[in-house]
């Protein structure tokens, strides 16, 4: 008996020992993400830090297509993914240099972009999506999409899926397509919206995305010196 109590007594240390505290901790940016993600919120980034010798800007493209074709095509901003320190005044450069406040000093670059990032906002009405464009620590911009409903429904439903694109590569002066922003389709009462979950220029042709989506837009971009 006494050494069934004292048995019992050492296993109840040794689970005191072993309570640990719930301490309260600083988000991460995972933590961010992930429940943002959960609301909508979605954002493709493009790493484009070895164009930084060849190209000092971009034009951002919204691609408008339905099933005929492509109806529209709108530039909707001209972002810069480098700036120099000679275009400062002649006192700012010398703080500059002094400071070594700059990213390259050795070649004269005060500012350039590693990232460029399209993000999507949860739709704040029934047919419009909200897009942000930014270029990593220089600019970034707002826009929108135009959302259609899904046709063969009896109720007006607007729903879209956004399909990163993987470049094979950046050529300046040529579209490179980044994000297809697609419409779901009507198969009855039923829609959907099913592909791959990313996309590539050879892949077009073959992707159903292509083939059933009734309406579509492609974001790009043209770089340029």
């Amino acid at each position: 008996m006494k050494r069934t109590i004292i048995a019992s007594l050492l296993a109840l240390v040794a689970m005191a020992g072993q309570t640990q505290e719930i301490k309260r901790v600083t988000a991460s940016s995972e933590d961010f993400m992930e429940h943002m993600a959960m609301y909508g919120y979605e954002v493709f980034s493009f790493d484009i830090s070895s164009l930084r010798d060849s190209v000092s800007g971009l034009t951002f493209f919204v691609r408008e297509y339905d099933k005929k074709g492509q109806i529209n095509e709108e530039s909707i901003a001209e972002l810069n993914t480098r700036s120099m320190i000679s275009c400062f005044p002649e006192e700012d450069q010398k703080k500059i240099y002094a400071t070594k406040d700059a990213d390259d000093l050795e070649h004269g670059i005060y500012r350039f972009s590693k990232t460029l990032s399209i993000g999507f906002s949860p739709v704040q009405s029934d047919s419009i999506e909200y897009i942000t464009i930014r270029t990593s620590r220089l600019n970034s911009l707002k826009g929108k999409l135009i959302q259609k409903p899904i046709s063969g429904l009896a109720e007006p439903t607007y729903s879209y899926r956004a399909v990163p694109y993987q470049p094979s590569a950046f050529s300046v002066g040529k579209f490179t397509p980044l994000v297809l922003y697609c419409s779901f389709w009507s198969d009855g009462e039923i829609y959907r919206c099913c592909g791959d979950v990313e996309m590539t220029e050879e892949k077009e042709k073959e992707s159903d995305y292509f083939k059933y989506s009734p309406h579509y837009y492609i974001l790009g971009v043209v770089f340029h010196k």
